[in-house]
């Protein structure tokens, strides 16, 4: 079987599979080229599908298997909604997902789309590819999700590129914060209620979070904070996959997706007694650990490209770029907000740089005072890894420049270590990202060659 083969076929499989376990959906599957492989019958009776074997209202010029698309046209009864995804094999896009939503369907799921996925998530550490590639694995597996880490580091956004990357990607994504709803109606609030089940109910009951998000996923943020009479009924859905309204009797079947998210340590909380130890298994069968900021070397100058492309052209203003220098101080910082806080960073930036380029002059008190912090260790002779003088070339003194001089002290380093960035790094007390940045892009691409003068 050759490799475009093979590829049809796992996109069948996905459309049997789909269609089996939601007889009800709306889906045609296409290989790289947009051609239909498959498709729900509706897309023929309704002439969805082209003489040429490609969706009618498909702008094949304008796609691309690294984006999501999502567009309307009147078909018959009315305005049905169309969502073009991506569909992933080993991580690598094969073809696309192509979900129909009637105008009935479409308008119950307004407000629980996904504004996400992969493509939105920004990075090149180790740390970060590491973790992209155990979430992409996963994102087709009908089991409940773990992710840990600390605030701000970009959970819900995990939890988005999940969703919209596997089969549950048409239905809705209902997300939900258990810290923010109060104690006393938090269980109504998720597993819904009967009519007459308390004073000031609903005529008829309501549905709770977990049957909005049915066909798709549930989001439950801060997990570690929901109450343990809460926790109980939880652990219930999660063996039974059913649900018993607040007042009622009945047993619901769901059919969701459950992914949990905390920035706070569940092992401690268990053994405290505040989480149970039988949740924390059964949540726990897939974990992801989303690392902080800090952690992930060479990825602020790529977010904060990502950040200002975006942000500039809502603003319509030019474009803006770090110099050198700031970078530095920027990745020096600890960013105990992370992602959310470099966000913020860049917001202020777009309004107060009047220029194309922010400088170390342009910086909150916070940055500069951390770098000076960070320089002094260094030469106090800490922990941190450094260039002991004595170690220097005995030419360096006669170098024209502190500039050629920290380059020759870079290179001298990375000579010494067969190129080893990571370990370069280390020694001089910088950052990967620097010595790429002070070398020029094209040592990024060859390391080898580049040699001292």
């Amino acid at each position: 079987m050759n490799h475009l083969k093979f590829e049809q076929f796992v996109l069948l499989d996905h459309y049997i599979e789909t269609t089996c376990k939601n007889p009800g959906r709306i889906v045609a599957v296409l290989d790289r080229g947009y051609q239909v492989i498959k498709a729900s019958p509706l897309f023929y009776e309704n002439g969805w599908v082209g003489q040429d074997n490609r969706l009618i209202d498909l702008d094949n010029t304008a796609l691309s298997l690294d984006a999501q698309y999502k567009w309307e046209a009147e078909k018959g009864e009315g305005g049905w909604t169309f969502e073009f995804i991506p569909y992933l094999h080993q991580g690598y896009p094969i073809g696309a997902v192509v979900h129909a939503l009637s105008p009935i369907k479409a308008s119950q799921n307004t407000g629980n789309f996904t504004k996400h996925n992969f493509s939105s998530m920004v990075g090149q550490s180790s740390t970060f590819l590491s973790v992209m590639t155990e979430a992409r694995s996963i994102t087709n597996l009908n089991l409940p999700v773990l992710i840990e880490g600390e605030s701000g580091t970009g959970k819900e956004l995990l939890a988005q590129s999940i969703h919209s990357s596997g089969y549950r990607s048409s239905g809705p994504f209902v997300a939900i914060n258990c810290g923010a709803i109060p104690k006393e109606l938090a269980a109504s609030e998720l597993f819904g209620y009967e009519e007459g089940s308390f004073t000031g109910s609903l005529k008829g009951g309501r549905a709770g979070k977990f049957q909005q998000a049915e066909g798709g996923t549930i989001f439950l943020d801060e997990i570690g904070e929901m109450p343990l009479n809460l926790q109980t009924l939880l652990l219930r859905v999660l063996e039974e996959g059913e649900i018993v309204r607040l007042g009622g009797s009945r047993s619901i079947k769901l059919n969701a997706r459950v992914i949990a998210a905390t920035n706070c340590d569940l092992k401690k909380a268990c053994e405290e007694g505040k989480f149970r130890k039988d949740l924390y298994y059964r949540l726990n069968v897939l974990s992801l650990q989303v690392p902080p900021l800090r952690k992930r070397s060479g990825d602020i100058p790529l977010i904060l490209e990502h950040l200002f492309k975006k942000i500039c052209t809502d603003m319509g203003r030019s474009h803006l770029e770090t110099d050198d220098q700031a970078l530095d101080a920027l990745e020096m910082y600890n960013w105990p907000g992370n992602l959310r806080e470099l966000k913020n960073f860049a917001y202020k930036m777009a309004v107060k740089v009047q220029g194309n380029f922010i400088t170390c002059a342009d910086l909150p008190k916070e940055f500069s005072e951390e770098q000076t912090a960070t320089e002094h260790t260094k030469t106090s002779g800490s922990s941190n890894p450094s260039i002991n003088a004595e170690a220097l070339p005995a030419s360096f003194s006669s170098l024209p420049s502190l500039k050629h001089q920290e380059l020759h002290m870079i290179l001298d380093m990375l000579n010494e270590l067969n190129g080893n960035v990571t370990e370069a790094a280390k020694r001089l007390g910088i950052h990967r990202s620097t010595i790429y940045r002070k070398l020029g892009r094209e040592y990024s691409r060859d390391r080898a060659g580049y040699t001292p003068n």
